[in-house]
């Protein structure tokens, strides 16, 4: 069996996918998710899980999915929502989403790739207006800092 992926490789991945082969707006770590993209028929969240304990423990304890069930739920709602994992959590993310909610779908994560297993049905038709602003201030965000730590490291 091949070394495990960390979380931040399967989120480049994610990233990768969703701004260079769909030429959609992404970011990482925006509005308490792994990755959140601006799609064109909406916002689609993804939930990066890397052991059965994050997925079964982690996520289903977040009470986002029960007000997601909710058809006029006043919170934020995503208009997809993917659980993104490697190979071997596969069968455990598919037993999640049917336990969870059926309209989730599935992304498997590679090293450099990921491939949708389960396509998402939409949640809602509704887009929060001011999802497009976070997205971008979190992208923002993440670039000073980036540069930041290059500066320091150019310094030392």
């Amino acid at each position: 069996m091949s070394e495990k992926l960390t979380s931040c490789q399967i989120k480049y991945a994610l990233m990768s996918y969703f701004r260079f082969t769909r030429q959609w707006i992404c970011a990482s770590e925006c509005m308490d998710n792994d990755v959140m993209v601006l799609g064109n028929k909406g916002i689609i969240e993804v939930e990066v899980k890397v052991s059965k304990y994050d997925l079964w423990k982690g996520e289903a304890r977040k009470p986002k999915h029960a007000r997601w069930k909710e058809e006029s739920s006043r919170y934020y709602r995503p208009n997809k929502f993917y659980i993104c994992t490697e190979k071997h959590l596969i069968e455990e993310a598919t037993k999640w989403v049917e336990e969870t909610n059926s309209k989730y779908g599935i992304i498997e994560a590679f090293e450099h790739s990921v491939y949708i297993r389960k396509k998402a049905v939409l949640l809602h038709k509704n887009i929060s207006p001011y999802i497009p602003q976070k997205i971008m201030m979190r992208v923002c965000s993440e670039n000073i800092g980036l540069m930041g730590r290059m500066i320091r490291e150019e310094i030392k």
